[in-house]
């Protein structure tokens, strides 16, 4: 999945001089955990929500009335920002981003068209990715089969079955088993007889591990 169809575009952005108090307004209105600091059309840094946080919390706790007045009229955003952040391309995918996010620990990506920033991706688009694939809203049931060796024409076998049984197919993918390892075909799908559904995978000798019957889970 290319990150540009997936990307926050145009995204609401800070300059380096802003105050941190101003910023933490922005923070509070616009309810996001990051912001691009650009200046002169230029990425220079990302500002966490968190840091601000944090900086107003020590402030706070020191009571101090000179430390609450540097805060609201000196302290800028560059003081507080992280500088040279790691960015995605607008020609990487979704599953970049995952895997950067997960091996570095970070949740937050400026993505560039070259040295423009035109996008950003969090760890909160791609959780709301996730809820389109699987169908959240759309109160969709779900089957899952676990196999020892998955084959493109298994795969094909599963979806035909599922479909001649009642169901109208909306998504399917495959992970592994948390527990074994072992390959998962997930499916998400419409019908109106889950059962027969199950039943006709099960005829065919596939191994059910899990059914969803709309947002319900019950035993397979």
């Amino acid at each position: 999945m290319l990150i540009v169809n997936w990307m926050q575009k145009d995204p609401v952005t800070i300059n380096s001089d802003m105050t941190a108090s101003r910023a933490r307004e922005l923070f509070n209105e616009l309810k996001v955990p990051f912001l691009p600091v650009v200046d002169d059309g230029k990425l220079r840094g990302i500002l966490a929500r968190r840091d601000i946080r944090q900086a107003a919390s020590f402030v706070t706790a020191s009571q101090s009335v000179h430390e609450m007045n540097f805060f609201n009229t000196r302290m800028k955003v560059k003081d507080l920002m992280v500088r040279k952040p790691i960015t995605l391309s607008i020609h990487d995918t979704v599953e970049t981003a995952l895997e950067k996010g997960v091996k570095l620990g970070r949740g937050f990506f400026p993505i560039m068209d070259e040295d423009k920033l035109v996008g950003t991706i969090s760890d909160r688009d791609i959780f709301k990715t996730f809820y389109q694939i699987l169908g959240v809203e759309e109160k969709l049931c779900g089957i899952t089969v676990e196999g020892d060796n998955f084959t493109q024409v298994m795969g094909n076998d599963i979806v035909r079955t599922a479909c001649a049984a009642g169901a109208a197919l909306y998504s399917f993918f495959m992970l592994p088993s948390p527990e074994t390892g072992k390959k998962r075909l997930l499916l998400r799908l419409r019908t109106s007889n889950l059962s027969a559904v199950v039943d006709a995978l099960r005829e065919k000798g596939y191994r059910i591990v899990e059914v969803i019957d709309r947002s319900e889970p019950v035993a397979a």
